[in-house]
């Protein structure tokens, strides 16, 4: 497999304790979005049942 970089952050928007930003960023591309929390919380499960599913 190839060896591939990538960075991910999340922030509190700074007035708005409800909106987050997510940054991802490779090498050849960033991408950055604004979500609510309750998006947060449901990537935030699929990403928990991706890593526990058999």
């Amino acid at each position: 497999m190839a060896k591939f970089s990538m960075s991910v952050s999340i922030r509190r928007v700074q007035n708005d304790s409800n909106m987050f930003e997510f940054m991802i960023a490779t090498p050849t591309l960033k991408s950055q979005f604004i979500l609510p929390r309750s998006q947060i919380n449901k990537l935030r499960i699929l990403i928990e049942r991706a890593l526990t599913n058999k």
